[in-house]
């Protein structure tokens, strides 16, 4: 990043990650007062860390730095990989050292035996974090308002109007569909 100086942001995706819908721009998602932007999943309360954007500042280039440096750190646990460690390191930038909360979290991902613990320690570190913007630097998009959803939430299918990226393209994920209209199924609850 520092030596791309001409650049003033940068967009980091996992690589199962595809523009779907060109009419849609990235700029879309900027926010200048923001030096990052990450985004909550749909589907838990997970902050992604698949997919990011960075402004090409010092300060960003220090916390990416710490953010890769926090693979020395991982609990023996079952922690996730980025995806459990962006939320310590969320929490460690955001949050004062002596949050009550924290170290319950904490707790959780370092005896993690599993998604279900990761997703517990996840959203135990969301509700410590609070509302989307992070001590003036940091901004997490809440959920369906970001540039990329997972695929699966919809069967691989897209929105013109509301999508721009999808995550988890994988040629295993990839369906064929008939030219055939879904039928309506009616039925009542009582």
């Amino acid at each position: 990043m520092k030596e791309s100086s001409h650049l003033d942001y940068i967009l980091f995706l996992d690589s199962d990650m595809g523009v779907v819908n060109p009419k849609r721009r990235i700029e879309e998602f900027l926010d200048e007062n923001a030096e990052v932007i990450f985004y909550d999943r749909f589907y838990n309360w997970e902050v992604m860390a698949g997919s990011y954007l960075i402004k090409n500042s010092n300060w960003s280039r220090t916390f990416l730095q710490g953010f890769a440096d926090y693979e020395f750190r991982l609990p023996k646990s079952f922690h996730g990989m980025d995806n459990g460690a962006i939320h310590a390191y969320l929490a460690e930038h955001a949050l004062p050292h002596n949050h009550e909360i924290v170290p319950i979290c904490m707790d959780i991902y370092n005896h993690s035996k599993g998604y279900d613990d990761l997703f517990l320690y996840e959203a135990c570190i969301r509700t410590a974090l609070g509302n989307s913007t992070l001590s003036g630097k940091i901004k997490i998009l809440p959920k369906g308002t970001a540039w990329v959803r997972d695929n699966w939430m919809t069967n691989s299918k897209w929105n013109e109007e509301r999508d721009f990226m999808i995550h988890n393209w994988k040629t295993t994920q990839l369906r064929t569909y008939s030219t055939l209209p879904i039928p309506y199924v009616f039925f009542t609850i009582f």
